[in-house]
């Protein structure tokens, strides 16, 4: 289906995936931590979501990006192999519906429905990374294990030092010292510096 799209079609499929995306995997995260998320989004923030996480995370970025491509040798190749060896055996027929995984394999042999599949692995990937990392950051917060990593300057100039949970184009998400809760202020005409507290050695 996406093989037979024009450009521009792909490019629209691709734009809503990838806000759905967004939408999907930072509401998550941000409900398990107590914040309803999709009163602060923005269609543009939800769109560059995904891509900013990853960009600012290298470590996070590798990691997803090794363990997809082993899911995807496996898929295409690995599988398919452990398929051709053993389809004709009697126990494996028992086990395995053959119609099905004849019409599947065929379908990888000819890469149909390939890119819906890794579309759906990666977004399946995702959603599970993003609730992961909201399970671990709410442990953090019910045990106060956070430790303030920015400075936030407001224009009146006072300042508080926070542990920044995320942030958006509008909004910056983050707890106080000794807090369990997470806090959420408009950037715009509140906030005049966001300045990160250099780690101690």
């Amino acid at each position: 289906m996406f093989e037979n799209l024009n450009l521009q079609e792909k490019f629209y499929v691709l734009y809503i995936y990838f806000i759905l995306l967004g939408i999907v995997s930072d509401a998550l995260f941000y409900a398990i931590i107590g914040v309803q998320y999709l009163n602060y989004v923005s269609i543009l923030d939800a769109l560059v979501s995904p891509f900013s996480l990853l960009t600012n995370n290298w470590k996070l970025a590798l990691m997803l990006a090794v363990f997809f491509y082993f899911i995807y040798i496996y898929i295409t190749k690995w599988s398919y192999k452990i398929y051709k060896k053993f389809r004709d055996k009697k126990w494996y027929k028992k086990v395995y519906n053959i119609e099905k995984l004849d019409k599947v394999y065929k379908n990888i042999e000819e890469k149909k429905n390939l890119s819906q599949g890794i579309l759906f692995m990666f977004f399946i990937m995702f959603i599970s990374m993003r609730l992961g990392m909201g399970l671990g950051t709410y442990d953090k917060m019910k045990n106060k294990k956070f430790k303030p990593n920015y400075s936030l300057t407001f224009k009146d100039n006072s300042t508080k030092e926070i542990k920044l949970i995320g942030q958006n184009s509008s909004f910056i998400f983050y707890l106080e010292k000794n807090e369990k809760v997470v806090a959420v202020t408009p950037i715009s005409d509140n906030i005049k510096q966001i300045k990160r507290i250099p780690k101690k050695d």
